[in-house]
């Protein structure tokens, strides 16, 4: 087994094994390509969320809290285009679909970006960290950064989720969001038996499974779900990929 000071180190323009180079085109223009707006999936997603965090914001503060988060994805967007217009421009100019339900799901309340924001932007922390120290130099170089971001967004929902639940009502619409986001969540780690991640590790491309990412996850949000005064969701009920 490949250890962690034998995985070679790739930056820009280097020579690449050819088996390496595919996996890293896979990450960083289709899988994680997720990130750019210049593919159609991810304008509309990012459109609803300036309409609903912009139009439904209970205050002027909270208003400038959705431009900025806008502002810091479109910075991902810029970083993550560079990154495979480098390794694959036709690929990266190529208005690929998103198969990550998630991005296609509806979220038309505030409550319910609150909760996309609180479950669906810790993911991409998650999935981001995996990065640090990455074999390939440039997805290593940004994946701090996207990691801060990431874990102010999540922090953000999560703030506006418990001022939403000092009302009552506010909590009914908050299980009902998170009823419905949670398991989208955890199904955006992938399968736990997917064969690509074992070759994403043996390459230092990523550092722990899909399953284990997915149950960290869950050991980090239960509580604070229960803080919020929620019900936890059951981890298996509305899924699609385990």
């Amino acid at each position: 087994m490949t250890t962690k000071s034998e995985i070679p180190k790739f930056d820009l323009n280097d020579p690449m094994p050819e088996d390496y180079r595919k996996l890293l085109v896979k990450l960083c223009c289709v899988e994680h390509g997720i990130e750019m707006i210049s593919r159609t999936a991810i304008l509309d997603f990012l459109s609803k969320v300036w309409k609903v965090g912009t139009y439904q914001a209970p205050s002027p503060f909270e208003r400038v809290r959705t431009a900025s988060y806008c502002w810091q994805e479109v910075g991902h967007s810029e970083m993550f285009y560079n990154i495979a217009y480098d390794l694959d421009p036709d690929l990266a100019n190529e208005d690929l679909p998103v198969t990550q339900y998630a991005f296609h799901m509806d979220f038309p309340t505030w409550t319910e970006l609150a909760a996309v924001n609180f479950l669906t932007d810790r993911v991409g922390m998650y999935q981001a960290n995996e990065w640090v120290d990455s074999s390939y130099v440039v997805l290593a170089k940004v994946a701090p950064l996207v990691v801060k971001d990431e874990r102010g967004h999540t922090a953000m929902g999560y703030d506006r989720l418990e001022r939403v639940c000092e009302s009552a009502k506010g909590r009914e619409e908050a299980q009902r969001a998170m009823e419905k986001w949670y398991p989208a969540a955890l199904d955006m780690f992938g399968r736990s038996e997917s064969k690509r991640q074992h070759e994403y590790i043996r390459w230092g491309l990523k550092k722990r499974q899909n399953g284990e990412l997915r149950r960290q996850f869950i050991g980090d949000v239960s509580p604070l779900i229960a803080k919020l005064g929620l019900d936890v969701p059951d981890e298996n009920k509305n899924r699609r990929f385990f």
